[in-house]
């Protein structure tokens, strides 16, 4: 024998209201957010061992009166960014590195990268920040502040020993 459970015939009635979490009558696309996570086309056809990155800022809490943000943060202030946004929990350690001394070490492919960079944020103010992660291993992150899109976008530079 069968009990009608009250409770639950009542949740499974119509109430001809539309429900808030109703599958979509057509495929949806993707919503596009005009800066977020996007990576701009000029960053995004690298060769190996270049991948390009974004660091949202978190700014839209802020009321524009305490938006400070108008430089590209200090080097411990990137090792932050890098430790909450890419990297595990483990040692790492951040440094600036001299744009111009960098470009010139590392040669034509790598001055390339900067331009790139340089190219796709406001003002054309870039850093370079030398990342190690113990045993010898390094990572380059070549770093421009985007405002607009309040985030901070970039190419890391792998497979380097630090």
């Amino acid at each position: 024998m069968a009990s009608e459970n009250p409770t639950l015939a009542a949740a499974n009635e119509s109430t001809g209201l539309e429900p808030l979490n109703a599958e979509p009558t057509s495929p949806q696309p993707p919503k596009q957010d005009p800066y977020g996570d996007a990576i701009p086309a000029s960053l995004t056809s690298l060769p190996p061992g270049f991948e390009p990155f974004v660091f949202p800022l978190d700014l839209g809490s802020r009321t524009k009166s305490n938006q400070t943000v108008s430089a590209l943060p200090s080097a411990n202030a990137f090792e932050d960014l890098v430790k909450a946004k890419i990297r595990p929990p483990g040692p790492a350690r951040a440094e600036e590195v001299e744009v111009k001394a960098w470009e010139a070490e590392m040669g034509a492919e790598y001055a390339d990268i900067v331009n790139k960079v340089r190219n796709a944020v406001e003002g054309g103010q870039v850093k370079v920040y030398k990342v190690s992660t113990g045993l010898g291993k390094g990572e380059y992150y070549v770093a421009g502040l985007n405002l607009d899109g309040e985030r901070i976008l970039g190419v890391r530079v792998t497979g380097l020993d630090g």
